[in-house]
């Protein structure tokens, strides 16, 4: 024995021994695959967990707790002086030490031992691989009907984004969409609440109604651009970008910077508008009066105003195809010039243009007038014959 255990009480070494031959027997059953646990009952170890005892361990806690009852009451009695609190607690560290070592051989076995609730499933996986399809449908089915008759099946808000000229209340009040209806009744009508929203408003070219979950609806609005001004009876109307006319007049103080045509009829505004937009916007942007200026050659020949002081004419029809070669032209002459493109490319001064076309409508002038005193001549001569004719 060491010098330790002899400073202990006949009562002490006995149960020592003991516990030293209980640890002992414990492990070479755990060899023997045959565990046998070991727990101690005392008021100065901390409670363990209830396990499976034997007969065997049960008696053997008792005996061992009677044991330390009557040591801890001969040892009160004998031992007064002041080195036996100290030696208590050397035999309460020793018992804890072997019951955590019990503790811990008993948390191996219990990982090791297979669970009983998994062999309760044991086998049944091929059934349930059989039978999952139709479980899922029965789910499916019953979270279905419950969303059926839930309020989340009914529209809760409905909001109208990029709209700029036509307010949200009014394309909401086009769509007839309302709070109570049925979300899959206006996932099934999506397409006709499209179109009848673009037909209600000529500024709208294309709706798309989006679903939000869980019952959220937004209509993206796309708006047709402001193209041009056409100047009829002295107002001005706005023209969109696919040709049509707004039928309520401008201030003509609010006007952006956008041309305008003088005095045409909707469908040459719709002819101008198509070839407009097909033009750069470095062009458009030069472009501020239109009218037109027919000839005998080119009944839909029209004269351009530039702001950078030229003048364009061109015939209507051909104005998608050789209006971009102005930036060319006007690059290599001096403003104020007219750029002519009735038939080819020529540029003459504005100043002898305009003396040029002065000329060319008093010769055309002269030219009627002449032809009008023939017809009056003739009249008159075919006036005397039937006079004549008669008084014969």
């Amino acid at each position: 024995m060491s010098e330790k255990d002899n400073n202990l009480t006949p009562w002490q070494q006995k149960n020592l021994e003991y516990q030293k031959r209980k640890a002992e027997e414990a492990k070479k059953e755990k060899k023997a695959n045959q565990p046998k646990k070991v727990h101690f009952s005392s008021p100065f170890l901390k409670s363990l967990p209830k396990t499976e005892k034997n007969f065997d361990d049960t008696r053997d806690e008792a005996e061992s707790a009677e044991l330390l009852e009557e040591g801890f009451e001969t040892n009160n009695e004998e031992n007064q002086s002041s080195e036996a609190p100290i030696e208590n607690e050397k035999i309460i560290a020793q018992l804890e030490q072997l019951s955590q070592e019990n503790e811990y051989e008993y948390e191996e076995e219990q990982i090791k031992r297979p669970s009983r609730f998994s062999s309760l499933f044991k086998g049944s996986a091929p059934l349930l691989k059989k039978m999952w399809p139709a479980l899922a449908i029965v789910v499916l089915v019953f979270v279905g009907s419950l969303y059926l008759i839930s309020p989340l099946s009914k529209i809760s808000t409905f909001s109208v984004s990029g709209n700029a000229n036509e307010s949200s209340e009014q394309v909401a009040l086009a769509s007839g969409i309302q709070t109570s209806d049925s979300i899959f009744n206006i996932l099934n009508n999506k397409e006709k609440i499209e179109a009848a929203i673009e037909q209600k408003f000529p500024r709208i070219s294309a709706v798309t109604i989006n679903y939000h979950f869980p019952n959220r609806f937004e209509a993206i609005v796309k708006e047709h651009t402001n193209s041009v001004y056409v100047k009829r009876n002295n107002q001005t109307y706005l023209v969109l970008n696919n040709g049509y006319v707004i039928t309520t007049p401008v201030d003509a103080t609010k006007l952006e910077k956008l041309p305008v045509l003088q005095n045409f009829n909707d469908e040459e505004v719709k002819t101008f508008v198509n070839a407009y937009e097909t033009l750069k916007p470095a062009i458009k942007s030069l472009m501020t009066n239109v009218t037109k200026t027919p000839t005998d050659a080119t009944k839909d020949f029209i004269a351009i105003d530039m702001s950078d002081g030229n003048q364009v004419r061109v015939s209507l029809s051909q104005l998608a195809d050789r209006l971009p070669y102005y930036p060319s032209v006007a690059k290599q002459v001096q403003a104020p010039q007219v750029v002519d493109m009735e038939a080819g490319i020529y540029t003459k001064p504005k100043a002898a243009y305009d003396a040029y076309l002065s000329q060319l409508s008093t010769s055309k002038s002269a030219s009627i007038s002449a032809q009008n005193a023939k017809k009056t001549d003739a009249s008159s001569e075919n006036t005397a014959q039937s006079t004549t004719t008669s008084s014969n």
